[in-house]
């Protein structure tokens, strides 16, 4: 059996969605738009410093204040929840990006997963053949 999205014979593609940084500009969130991530005041309760942060390649935020947190749809989704107090469910939320133009982008970075210890670089992969751990072996276990 093969299942497919329901939106997929609409416009646009599955996979995009509006990117972070335009949704952010359509709600007047004050913040870099030059640097990748970085943090904003909040623009879902009113915040004096800086609670928000953001990475715009990824199109993920987190507010560390109200605790909320999610991608463009969901900015979009609490925005409407608890600044204009209605409730929008997924197609509506879709139908409002769309309605107001905003910017479409790719859903997640093509690149896959990298490590944030080596400053984004990726992970060493195993040689072929080589034994499983690190291969370190203590002093009292060596002859």
């Amino acid at each position: 059996m093969r299942f497919h999205r329901i939106d997929s014979g609409r416009g646009g593609g599955s996979d995009s969605k509006p990117t972070l940084d335009a949704v952010m500009h359509h709600f007047d969130v004050d913040f870099n738009d030059q640097r990748n991530s970085g943090m904003a005041k909040c623009p879902l309760h009113d915040d004096n410093t800086p609670s928000f942060s953001f990475k715009l390649d990824e199109g993920l935020w987190n507010c560390h204040s109200c605790g909320n947190g999610g991608d463009s749809f969901t900015l979009i989704e609490k925005y409407h929840e608890l600044q204009l107090h209605k409730t929008l469910d997924f197609k509506q939320v879709k139908a409002y990006a769309a309605e107001h133009s905003l910017e479409e982008g790719a859903v997640a970075k093509e690149t896959g997963y990298t490590s944030r210890y080596g400053g984004g670089r990726r992970t060493a992969s195993k040689k072929p053949g080589q034994k499983p751990g690190g291969g370190y072996v203590p002093a009292w276990k060596r002859k």
